[in-house]
């Protein structure tokens, strides 16, 4: 048996905690200021879907954006205020076994791969345990929704629908079909496959089929291991695109033209050497960009890191990258018209950074600070 196998079979129940403790619900809360109470913020507001920083104000009501104004006025805070990340591609379950050594993608999620070994010998507690500690990092880092791509048919659909409860973060569930099943749970917001080189065809096309008579979403991944995949996942006619790290213009053309969002997956492609994808390419082309941080077994939950690797490595336009983790993500998961931008009428999802924390303190400019260097520290109010 190989190591690894070994390390996977000791995986048995969950760690005990202390539920009023560090990483419980609590410490990922809200606000403090009751929900029926008028709150104001001022500062520098990343404001609108355009993410315009002005020297102005917010101001909530019933955990609803009544005013964005101009002009300082006296808040209860004063600080960076900008709209909370939407982290638009996940797998959280695979928080169970993290920082695997370096291997061959197709060795590490591919059918049959280390990955899929872990998942199918975890008890269910302990799954539903790593998925509530992600859920729980990613909203003491800043992030408000996300979508996540659940294995294990309809029962692993169950069990993240467990490990959410009670959470304020809000979630996409994109299902993935158990072997030859093509049985969809009715919570999920759509269904999650991974390359079309997976799957029968005649199977994906019954999948597919069934999901949008249901009035369901489609997701993919493509042109991550190569780009032989992509014709073959824009036929089906998706909703959402993962990863293109090995797309060429012409294939951006075609999904351009087909309307589809695409999640771009840096720190994964990095560490799988897939190659990173050519986002210049498709913001030039028009496309919805957005971000996620993909396989918890490899990644963190922190939109930060990616980021600040998008920034100073590849895009070099902080507003851009800002987009694509909060309104991009939110327009990809359905969600632009309640979050994903401080706009009147949407939800508060909010996060305000302290500009005189060491970290900030003496930023010239508000938004590339958040993008190049901030960090969940810097936060001092989560709404």
């Amino acid at each position: 048996m190989h190591r690894l196998d070994e390390d996977v079979n000791k995986l048995k129940a969950p760690i005990a905690r202390d539920p009023s403790g560090p990483g419980s619900p609590l410490s990922a809360s809200v606000c403090a200021a009751c929900p029926q109470e008028e709150l104001m913020l001022s500062g520098t507001v990343i404001s609108g879907e355009d993410m315009v920083a002005l020297d102005g104000y917010v101001v909530i009501k019933n955990g609803i954006i009544k005013e964005v104004g101009e002009g300082r006025e006296r808040g209860h805070f004063e600080g960076i205020i900008c709209p909370a990340f939407v982290n638009a591609h996940t797998h959280v379950a695979d928080s169970i076994a993290k920082d695997p050594p370096f291997m061959d993608l197709a060795d590490l999620v591919g059918p049959g791969g280390l990955k899929h070994r872990i998942l199918e010998r975890a008890g269910d507690d302990l799954l539903i345990e790593s998925m509530r500690f992600s859920a729980e990092e990613m909203l003491d880092s800043g992030t408000c929704a996300f979508g996540d791509f659940r294995e294990g048919g309809p029962h692993g659909v169950e069990l993240l629908l467990r490990a959410l409860e009670g959470l304020p973060i809000q979630s996409r569930v994109f299902g993935r079909p158990l072997g030859t099943t093509a049985d969809i749970h009715p919570a999920c917001w759509g269904i999650g496959l991974s390359s079309t080189r997976d799957y029968d065809r005649d199977f994906v096309d019954e999948v597919v089929s069934i999901a949008k008579r249901s009035g369901k979403r489609v997701a993919i991944h493509a042109g991550e291991a190569g780009r032989d995949d992509i014709e073959g996942a824009l036929a089906i006619g998706p909703d959402i695109l993962i990863h293109l790290s090995r797309a060429e213009r012409s294939d951006l053309r075609d999904v351009a033209d087909s309307g589809a969002s695409v999640v771009v997956c840096p720190r994964s492609n990095l560490f799988t050497r897939a190659g990173l994808p050519d986002i210049a390419a498709m913001l030039s082309l028009e496309l919805n960009v957005c971000v996620g941080t993909d396989n918890l077994m490899i990644n963190s939950t922190s939109i930060f890191r990616e980021m600040e690797l998008l920034s100073k490595a590849i895009v070099r336009d902080d507003r851009q990258v800002f987009m694509m983790c909060t309104i991009n993500g939110a327009r990809a998961l359905g969600m632009a018209e309640r979050l994903g931008s401080i706009d009147p009428g949407k939800e508060a999802r909010i996060n305000v950074f302290d500009r005189n924390s060491r970290n900030l303190r003496g930023s010239l400019n508000p938004l590339a600070s958040i993008v190049r260097r901030a960090e969940p520290s810097d936060i001092m109010l989560r709404i």
